[in-house]
């Protein structure tokens, strides 16, 4: 009984034994089958690319319009582009006029650049004031010859609108009457005022003093200075310029590929020491007023003996150089470089078309990898573009596929030549 019960117990093993190995079998089949159908589910599908939908592309259309310019609907749009460019010249020519007019002159803030002549002979001659822009106008016209035929010819034309459009409202600022004796400007002084009842100057008797509180000086420069770099960047991003010495950043940008808001600070560094000398000689500064209380609330004003060389006017001016050049860097970025990654899923060839529909002009890598989430087998595309171009691109992909996921870093330098023709054609 007991050598039976022993058989029995043994074969009872091997049958659990060859259960457990037909168990694990069927399991390796199941996950083969299911390894197939995860590469059946990614196999690339061909994309059809419907050429209409490719042919509304921001880019496709970018790249029919350069390749037919005298085609009749291409004319109309680009009728429409220069029209409403001229609309964002206008604009910047009323800002950067009322920022030099209401502002800069108020703070003694000489400009950086060939502007900062015209307001120098304005800030030694008041009487001159209503003809900055035509003085602005006569110290561009070298510069419009000697560089405005060997850049883009759209550019030197928005850049002579410009000052043209200066000359216009300056006009209104200092010319047009408001009420009775008063011009624009004056009703502006009058109701644009940060300190009233302040002035830069002191009288005491025959002898003329500075008033050492220069806060003032700083509020309006700063504001100023804000109010041109705001109007030089639309103009740039227009296709102009406020002339001066951007048609020479303009020049030496295009050839050289540099940063607009660079070539601009090395060119105000120049100018603005070279002005600051020229003003210090034609109107120096007075001696500081001292003030003093006599103990029941009468101020009493003396002479300090004291004189600063290196005041708030000077400071502001210098100021004027960095707030200029963030907000041209911060609003047009004409030659800022980043890196692109197109995440495509199972296939990039919707990207690739893409590129290719757009004769795409940069390099690129397409990387094949698998996804720790899925682990499905993906690809991406990887680039190299200016930010002033992915705009557009991103915005045409999105319209392709909406699911596409796209990372934008920025690039801090590379190495080698780089073709920046979209923006240079813009």
């Amino acid at each position: 009984m007991n050598i039976m019960n022993n058989n029995e117990k043994d074969t009872t093993k091997l049958e659990q034994v060859h259960n457990l190995e037909v168990s694990k079998e069927a399991i390796q089949e199941v996950k083969d089958m299911v390894f197939e159908a995860k590469n059946q589910i990614q196999e690339p599908k061909k994309e059809i690319l419907d050429e209409k939908s490719l042919d509304s592309l921001e880019m496709v259309r970018h790249n029919y319009e350069k390749d037919n310019p005298k085609n009749k609907e291409v004319r109309k749009r680009i009728a429409k582009l220069y029209a409403r460019r001229l609309v964002f010249i206008f604009l910047s020519a009323l800002v950067f006029n009322f920022g030099v007019q209401v502002f800069l002159n108020r703070g003694e803030t000489i400009p950086s650049g060939l502007s900062g002549a015209p307001l120098l002979i304005n800030l030694i001659a008041p009487s001159t004031k209503p003809y900055f822009a035509l003085i602005y106008l006569a110290f561009n016209l070298p510069l419009l010859l000697g560089f405005g035929f060997k850049i883009k010819k759209s550019f030197t034309l928005m850049t002579l609108a410009f000052m043209l459009f200066q000359i216009l409202t300056n006009l209104i600022l200092t010319s047009v009457p408001i009420g009775e004796n008063k011009i624009v400007l004056d009703w502006l002084h009058e109701h644009i005022n940060f300190a009233p009842g302040w002035t830069k100057e002191i009288k005491v008797g025959s002898v003329t003093l500075e008033n050492p509180n220069s806060w003032p000086i700083f509020a309006y420069g700063a504001i100023g200075s804000g109010c041109a770099g705001t109007a030089i960047a639309i103009a740039w991003k227009n296709g102009g310029s406020t002339g001066g010495t951007d048609i020479v950043a303009y020049y030496f940008s295009t050839k050289k590929q540099k940063s607009v808001g660079n070539i601009l600070s090395l060119i105000s560094i120049i100018m603005t020491i070279t002005f600051l000398i020229i003003f210090g000689f034609a109107q120096p500064h007075h001696n500081y007023a001292k003030i003093l209380t006599n103990g029941v609330g009468t101020q009493i004003i003396e002479d300090s003996g004291n004189r600063v060389f290196f005041g708030m006017r000077e400071f502001t001016t210098f100021f004027y150089i960095l707030v200029v050049n963030f907000l041209i860097n911060f609003i047009y970025p004409k030659y800022k470089k980043v890196a692109v990654e197109i995440s495509c899923g199972p296939s990039p060839d919707l990207v690739l078309a893409y590129f290719k529909k757009i004769n795409y002009w940069h390099g690129y890598t397409v990387v094949e990898g698998i996804s720790g989430y899925s682990g499905l087998k993906t690809y991406s595309v990887v680039t190299t573009m200016l930010l002033l171009e992915t705009r557009s691109i991103i915005r045409d992909l999105k319209t392709l596929d909406t699911k596409l996921w796209i990372s934008v870093k920025p690039v801090i330098g590379i190495s080698g030549s780089f073709i920046t023709k979209y923006v240079d054609e813009k």
